[in-house]
Parts: C-alpha cells; sequence; structure tokens
C-alpha cells in the first residue's frame, strides 16, 4: 500500500525530534520577558571542538539572573524515562551561584581594580534542592518486550540516547556559566548574581520515578511526574589567569513539557521561588 501525506503526517508529528524541539520553544517563548537562543554552537571547554545546543534562555530580575541550557529529547510515552533514586543526602543538598564583588587589592601576587568574580554555595536547608527530598541516581528506559512469546509484557532498555542530551546540557552549561563571568567583567558589574541549571525536556507523561528506601526495597509505586532531578555533582574549574575559582553544577533536571512551563512561570511570578534559588544564605566558596 503506498504511503500517503497523512500517514506521513501522524509519523512525523508524534517521532519527529525537530517538532519536539519547536513545541518547547513555544513553551519558553510564552513566558514574558525571557531572552532564548534557539540553535548555536559554542566551544566545549573540554574536548576544544564546536558542540550544538538546543535551548539556552535567561530570565533576569534586578541584580539576579537565571540561565537555563535546554536540551530536547522526543520520547514515546510508551517507552518512557524511568528515574530511579532515594531520599536527597545532606551533602547532595547544595547549589551554587557566581557573583562579583569590586576589586580591593592584591590576591596572591596580582592587583586589580575590576569585579572579582567568586562562587558561593548554598547548603542544606538553604539550598533549591532539600535534604530529604526524591533525588535520582540512575535512569532507565522502559519499552515493549519485541518477544512477543514472553511473559513480561516491558523490558528494560538504556538509556544512552537520554544520555547524551544531558551530557550536552551540562556542557552548553559550563559554556554559559564562562560567558556570564566574562560579560560582566567586561562591563565592570558588580554586586551581581548569576547561576546556570542544565535541563532535559521531553513530551509529556514521559518521566516516571521510583524511590527506594535505605534498604534497597521500592517505596509504593511508580510515579508519573512532570518533573525530577538527577544528582551529578560536576564541579569545573573556571580558569581566570588571576582569580581561578570552582563552580558545582549538583543537578540535572528533567522536565516534560507541561512540567518546564510550569517551572518557567514560577521562576517569573512566583518571588519566593526566586529568593530560594537566589537566596542571601549561601557562603563563599571561591
Amino acid at each position: 500500500m503506498p504511503i500517503t501525506a497523512a500517514d506521513i503526517r501522524d509519523v512525523v508529528l508524534k517521532e519527529d525530534d525537530f517538532g519536539h524541539e519547536m513545541r518547547v520553544g513555544k513553551v519558553i517563548r510564552d513566558i514574558p520577558g525571557i531572552q532564548i537562543e534557539h540553535g548555536g554552537t559554542y566551544i566545549d571547554s573540554v574536548t576544544g571542538k564546536p558542540r550544538q545546543f538546543d535551548f539556552r534562555c535567561s530570565i533576569k530580575k534586578e541584580s539576579a539572573e537565571l540561565n537555563l541550557a535546554v536540551e530536547c529529547k522526543n520520547l514515546n510515552s510508551s517507552a518512557p524515562l524511568v528515574i530511579c533514586g532515594t531520599k536527597r543526602q545532606s551533602n547532595e543538598a547544595s547549589h551554587d551561584l557566581i557573583g562579583w564583588r569590586p576589586g580591593s587589592g592584591y590576591k596572591q601576587v596580582a592587583y586589580t581594580s575590576r569585579p572579582i568574580p567568586v562562587t558561593f554555595r548554598a547548603n542544606g536547608v538553604y539550598a533549591f534542592y532539600q535534604p530529604d527530598k526524591f533525588v535520582g541516581k540512575s535512569s532507565v528506559r522502559i519499552k515493549p518486550n519485541p518477544n512477543s512469546k514472553a511473559l513480561n509484557q516491558f523490558v528494560a532498555d538504556s538509556d544512552s540516547d537520554v544520555y547524551e542530551k544531558w551530557a550536552q546540557a551540562l556542557s552548553s552549561s559550563v559554556g554559559l556559566i564562562e560567558t556570564a563571568r566574562e560579560r560582566a567583567m567586561r562591563h565592570q558589574v558588580s554586586e551581581f548574581c548569576t547561576t546556570v541549571l542544565p535541563a532535559v525536556v521531553v513530551p509529556d507523561d514521559s518521566i516516571w520515578k521510583v524511590e527506594y528506601d535505605e534498604n534497597g526495597s521500592i517505596c509504593g509505586q511508580p510515579e508519573n511526574v512532570n518533573n525530577c532531578e538527577l544528582f551529578v555533582g560536576r564541579e569545573i574549574l573556571l580558569n581566570d589567569q588571576v582569580f581561578p575559582h570552582q563552580f558545582k553544577f549538583s543537578h540535572i533536571h528533567f522536565f516534560t513539557i507541561g512540567g518546564f512551563g510550569s517551572f518557567l512561570s514560577s521562576m517569573t511570578s512566583d518571588n519566593n521561588v526566586w529568593n530560594k534559588l537566589f537566596t542571601l544564605k549561601s557562603q563563599q566558596i571561591s
């Protein structure tokens, strides 16, 4: 039977990555005042090679700016992403901010009058990522069993395609942190705070979470969710020649399209959420 335009449309609507990417873009553009870049390249800080990103967007309020490195992955809800984890430990409950302070004299062997980049870290109950809340530690794809005679209707599958996306989001985030620091120093901006969150957005109904207790038993039933965080704890060195300092990406955010829209809305309209991220209860670490 020859393929028809309707056949092509139905398959592309469900399976095409670019269509999903465009739908994510609409969610971002629906947020008033948000700045957005769709598609582009940057130089990977590890490999030195150019890489592409799906979206970079930013929300700015007064003396603080949130940047998001967003990658899109089109999943079918019949083969969802399952994030397995447990309660977040106190040493995992943290997030970093990049700030600047006016140059005030000597540090090591150098003198500067320009703003000095510094890293601040919020820990424990002051962190955006609260202790004792669920945090992902691993992920797996669940798909229909191709063996029709098998007893198990569904089987586990590799999440390598999703891993590739969150690795891209993390790499893009490193570039955003370096760009934000350089921009502030170039314009002599002080008393300003920035952070970057890496995120992967998938279609609705495509994320499930499974929580384990400390004995390795599953708590309750797997839950279909619209957002979930995966702990990564990746620390990087920002290579300022005179004032090097560290920054840690503690988590990767996974959102459905609906969950991502709700998150962006809360960041623009809910000062309590915004102030939890840009907390005054952070301490300079480098």
